[in-house]
């Protein structure tokens, strides 16, 4: 199977390709990566016209290597995905975590005003309980 594009890696291709100078890293490796393979498929259609067992050996062996580098390519991006999430998911732990703290405060206190307004009542009820009085009762 070949790649799109891989009739031959020129000078020219290999200019336009590095010219790029704000390319991430994990980008740039990749394009260095595509210019070697390019190169070495150029090398060996022009040793082996017709093919052989080395080199199709040596393309399975290609082949191999970029399967390899495409899968450590997505490795990667998976775990910094995760690692995102991991991220965001510590943060919403903690907000919640301050937000029931919070809860659980104002609860405390709503408890506490109402047994003083509870203890209140029953000081003013008691205050107001009704006493005997000593009244006369005889009419002379």
């Amino acid at each position: 199977m070949e790649r799109a594009g891989s009739g031959g890696a020129g000078a020219g291709d290999a200019a336009t390709i590095m010219s790029t100078a704000a390319v991430a890293p994990a980008a740039r490796r990749q394009l260095e990566h595509e210019l070697l393979y390019r190169a070495e498929l150029h090398q060996q259609q022009q040793e082996s016209r017709g093919g052989g067992r080395v080199e199709k050996r040596k393309r399975r062996a290609m082949k191999n290597r970029e399967s390899a580098e495409r899968s450590r390519a997505r490795k990667q991006a998976y775990l910094q995905e995760l690692e995102e999430e991991l991220r965001l998911l510590r943060a919403e732990n903690a907000q919640l975590r301050d937000q029931c703290h919070q809860l659980k405060a104002a609860a405390a206190k709503a408890a506490e005003a109402e047994a003083a307004a509870a203890e209140q009542q029953e000081a003013a009820a008691a205050m107001e309980a009704p006493t005997l009085k000593r009244t006369l009762s005889a009419t002379f």
